[in-house]
């Protein structure tokens, strides 16, 4: 037996190191999932879920809030509603540190691409970072 076998036999002795390593990062996203899904129920809590709407015209946007790996909130100008977006793909590289790069779009839509990029922040240099496809926003009314 050749020493990298032996050290095979040894590591698959308590699983294979790919199968630790999977739970440790599956149970990591499960944890984080849940940080998000508390943060966005705090964000909504005193508020009335209304009818869905396939788009939201750009200019009107005034912030945009990123809550990592779980959904995108808007707000408009002049309103107190917001606007919650769970993205269809690309779940993964939402994150709060990244930007969210629109282009020149009049509104953005259900089954739109964009593209997350690093703002380029600590020194790194901005770039494309991954990418999200918008589903349906859920528009939430004050109570």
């Amino acid at each position: 037996m050749l020493r990298g076998d032996a050290e095979w036999v040894v590591n698959t002795r308590s699983g294979p190191w790919w199968r630790r390593w999977g739970v440790l990062a599956a149970s990591g996203a499960r944890a984080e999932n849940a940080k998000g899904e508390a943060t966005l129920a705090k964000m909504l809590e005193g508020r009335t879920v209304l009818a869905g709407v396939n788009c939201l015209e750009t200019r009107k946007i005034i912030t945009t809030q990123i809550i990592n790996g779980t959904a995108i909130v808007y707000r408009l100008r002049g309103s107190p509603t917001l606007y919650v977006n769970r993205p269809t793909a690309g779940l993964d590289d939402l994150n709060s540190n990244n930007a969210l790069l629109v282009g020149d779009t009049p509104s953005l839509c259900e089954g739109n691409n964009l593209f997350v990029g690093d703002n380029g922040g600590r020194g790194a240099a901005a770039g494309y970072t991954g990418g999200v496809r918008l589903g349906e926003f859920i528009p939430w009314a004050k109570n």
